[in-house]
């Protein structure tokens, strides 16, 4: 604080009465309050020294027009710029609100920074040394708008050095010293695409129409015509980034946002490429193949990679996104790997059994319809479903479900045929011991007097009751031999035994 309290001393000092004085013990301008060892009055200002954990000297301007910006920063008026900015990063950092505590010292930082702002600035400099404070146009300090441009990036500067505490790539204005260099990629695209039941199930090779951005061949994506330089962006000064700071209640908030005018570059281009009209990129119309796997269902979603839109400026192009629909079958309804279908059939093949062709996806198939079939019974036809997604070796089942159908019409052929099925089944489930009797009693009697090599053939017996009776000549021939055998056995045992 040695320079800044040497040049606020170098020039006329008339003694004054300070402000913690009373109006009722001042008597005249002349008079001067005698100065304590904490404090000295002068007319231009008041220096005091005040004993804080904060060794400093608080300069406060006294004059009504906001005082002069040299004073403010302890400067005169052949400082150079190096010099300016030295000072206010001393004074910055020595009353800055989030490190100085004390009263006015947020008023004091004020005027501070509208003291830079206007000293820093070759133009407004020069308008104010030649017509003071009115001459410049500004809203630093005690402004009715409270938006000043002062730099806060010297902040940084001041309290963390010239690398801004790890704040790199910035210039002395705290802006960015090189061009924007992250590669944009484009964006994503999407195709909706509807398969056939039968294509999701062995697959296929779609080809379709897409239009969409590719980087544009003659100026490489720059969007420059060929041999042509950029220029330097007028609304940032080639920073990329343009920067507001305004006072609030709150604080002091800065906000740093990429430049609307260049997008970031920092250059923007002189001439523009005819072919793309600056844009970089050109709208294609292209034919695209995509290979549908097996096993494919609703809502699948193929990837094509860098398909989409090419990127801004030469950027990597975006990808393709195919998303799936099928169409419905009504006969077969899917269920993972596996199909469903329903099958209707008449009760007398629900009855004797049948085969059937039904629908399934590799065309007509055989369906074998076991008897005493019930309704919502599942017959299956293996390996006959969808294949597993990425293991087209792994398939699933054709499920049938049985529905069986019964007649609310019929003949009357019909009606006596079934009537007289009646019938029987009524008997059956009263008498089931009789009827096996008046099977087995006619025939016992024939069976014991027939002899072996005696056959009689009756002229009204068909051929089924011929087969039973050879089958019991031929027993009673073994019965006869096994008795002989047994007899000639005990006749030999009686006699040597």
């Amino acid at each position: 604080m040695t320079a800044v309290t040497t040049a606020i001393l170098s020039q006329p000092l008339v003694p004054s009465v300070p402000p913690s004085a009373s109006s009722s013990s001042s008597s005249s301008s002349s008079s001067c309050y005698r100065p304590s060892p904490s404090s000295l009055c002068f007319s231009r200002g008041i220096v005091s020294v005040r004993k804080t954990r904060f060794p400093s000297v608080v300069v406060r301007a006294a004059s009504a027009g906001g005082g002069d910006y040299y004073a403010t920063l302890g400067l005169n008026k052949s400082a150079t710029s190096k010099e300016i900015k030295a000072a206010y990063r001393k004074l910055a950092r020595q009353y800055h609100p989030d490190v100085n505590k004390q009263p006015g010292a947020t008023e004091k930082f004020k005027e501070i920074s509208a003291a830079y702002e206007v000293l820093s600035d070759d133009k407004k400099r020069a308008l104010y040394d030649q017509f003071g404070e009115a001459g410049v146009k500004s809203a630093v300090g005690g402004g009715a708008s409270g938006v000043y441009t002062t730099n806060p990036f010297d902040l940084f500067e001041t309290f963390f050095g010239p690398s801004m505490g790890g704040f790199g790539g910035m210039d002395s204005t705290g802006f960015r010293t090189r061009r924007r260099s992250t590669v944009t990629k484009g964006e994503d695209l999407r195709y909706d695409m509807t398969l056939k039941f039968t294509e999701t199930i062995f697959g296929a090779e779609k080809e379709f129409g897409l239009s969409h951005l590719e980087t544009c061949q003659a100026c490489t994506g720059t969007g420059a015509k060929v041999g042509s330089k950029m220029r330097i962006c007028s609304t940032c000064g080639g920073r990329g980034q343009v920067m507001r700071t305004e006072q609030t209640p709150f604080g002091m908030f800065s906000q740093v946002s990429i430049c609307p005018t260049c997008g970031g570059d920092g250059e923007v281009i002189s001439e523009v490429c005819r072919s793309c009209s600056g844009e970089g990129r050109v709208r294609v119309k292209k034919d695209i193949k995509v290979k549908i796997p097996p096993g494919v269902s609703k809502g699948s979603i193929l990837r094509v990679a860098g398909e989409g839109d090419a990127g801004p400026r030469g950027g990597p192009p975006g990808d393709l996104f195919v998303y799936l629909e099928v169409e419905e079958v009504p006969e077969i309804q899917r269920d993972g790997i596996n199909l469903s279908s329903r099958l209707t059939i008449s009760y007398l093949d629900a009855i004797l059994g049948s085969v059937v062709k039904v629908k399934t996806v590799e065309g007509p198939s055989e369906l074998q319809i076991p008897p005493g079939t019930q309704p919502g019974d599942v017959l299956v036809l293996a390996r006959k479903g969808a294949p597993k997604l990425n293991k087209p070796s792994i398939r699933g089942d054709h499920l049938f479900t049985v529905k069986v159908t019964i007649p609310k019409r019929i003949s009357t052929t019909e009606r006596e045929l079934l009537e007289e099925l009646a019938s029987l089944s009524r008997g059956t489930s009263r008498r089931p011991q009789p009827r096996p009797r008046t099977q087995t009693q006619p025939t016992a009697p024939t069976k014991e007097k027939t002899p072996i090599n005696e056959k009689k053939v009756d002229e009204e017996a068909d051929e089924k009751t011929e087969e039973p009776q050879d089958q019991n000549d031929w027993l009673k021939n073994l019965k006869d031999l096994a008795g002989s055998v047994a007899s000639g056995v005990q006749k030999w045992i009686q006699d040597n035994l």
